[in-house]
């Protein structure tokens, strides 16, 4: 049955309703498309119903074959594409890349279509590079995942990425890093379509504290790449924080693969930051144990191990060194 023929019933008539086309890109992240799907159908209908009622959605492509997620489950699209002026969103949903980025020509002409008739688009995960390939976001803002900054500013040179935001409101552009930030921005539509009451009955539904707002960073430890103007130092510290949680980069390592030798390396980051390679990764990883320290209940040696350091007695050194205080008294200071 086709989606959009669903009556809608007299006691949910209130408000627009909201329209939504997904797009999915080869291996895309099956996470960001089912929840924000999640969040539509709740906002949709009463109780735990999935009718398309108030939000209407339907998966497209340029044929029916099936599209295979990073996961490696399938999704069979429902239709082929649409006249884009039937929806209010467009969403190119991107996800996994190990590879140059397939782009379809037929699939980068519909976007521009839709642009041309003033369609709003949502690139969600990587689905940002679509909308870049395709033209589409000169002069505006671009969010991505922290994880793919390098990817992107080395395909979009011209392009500076946001990735401090969960995800970035720019006109009729709205980019979303993917991951669980795509239930933020669904709320986020859900609201501004539908009115609070949808957007807090999804929540309740969804077992969701609560939407973070569009600003809410990222990490809790990004730093801000589009300041760093060396582009060999922003490599680093990009190097530095994808680590953080695996195995811990030497500086020596850090400095082969970003092309230089630890003495230049040491020089551009006192030039950038006053300070060395090693002294600013080590910043970072307090921060990153500092987050860590008031949002869970982890051990001080869990997070020490987390973090990258040898043991809790090292780590509450350089955490009291840095934080004038020690990992006991700011937990107990967070939790009053």
């Amino acid at each position: 049955m086709d989606p959009f023929t669903v009556m809608e019933p007299k006691q949910l008539k209130s408000g627009k309703d909201l329209s939504i086309g997904f797009i999915l890109a080869p291996k895309f992240t099956l996470i960001a498309l089912s929840g924000f799907l999640a969040v539509l159908r709740q906002a949709s209908d009463v109780g735990d119903k999935s009718r398309q009622i108030m939000c209407r959605w339907t998966i497209m492509q340029k044929d029916l074959h099936p599209v295979i997620s990073s996961t490696g489950v399938q999704v069979i699209p429902w239709e082929t594409f649409k006249d884009p002026q039937k929806f209010d969103y467009i969403v190119m949903v991107g996800g996994q890349i190990d590879s140059a980025l397939p782009y379809d020509m037929t699939l980068i002409k519909y976007l521009r279509r839709a642009s041309d008739r003033n369609v709003k688009l949502i690139g969600l995960c990587t689905g940002s590079f679509y909308l870049a390939r395709a033209g589409l976001m000169k002069n505006r803002k671009c969010c991505v995942h922290w994880y793919h900054f390098q990817d992107f500013i080395e395909a979009f040179p011209d392009l500076v990425p946001v990735t401090d935001q969960l995800f970035v409101v720019d006109k009729n552009r709205i980019t979303c890093p993917g991951g669980n930030s795509a239930e933020d921005l669904a709320l986020y539509l859900v609201e501004r379509h539908l009115g609070k009451d949808r957007m807090l009955k999804c929540m309740r539904h969804l077992l969701l504290d609560r939407g973070r707002p569009h600003d809410h960073p990222q990490t809790p430890f990004t730093e801000d790449y589009a300041s760093i103007l060396d582009p060999r130092v922003r490599k680093a510290v990009f190097l530095m924080e994808q680590s953080i949680g695996g195995e811990t980069l030497s500086v020596d390592q850090i400095a082969r693969q970003v092309n230089t030798g630890v003495r230049q390396l040491e020089r551009l980051f006192q030039d950038h930051f006053g300070k060395t390679p090693a002294g600013y990764f080590r910043e970072v990883r307090l921060k990153y144990g500092h987050w860590l320290l008031i949002n869970t209940d982890r051990s001080v040696t869990e997070i020490a191990y987390e973090c990258g350091f040898a043991d809790g007695s090292h780590f509450s050194r350089w955490f009291k060194a840095q934080l004038g205080a020690s990992p006991a008294a700011i937990r107990k200071q967070n939790k009053k």
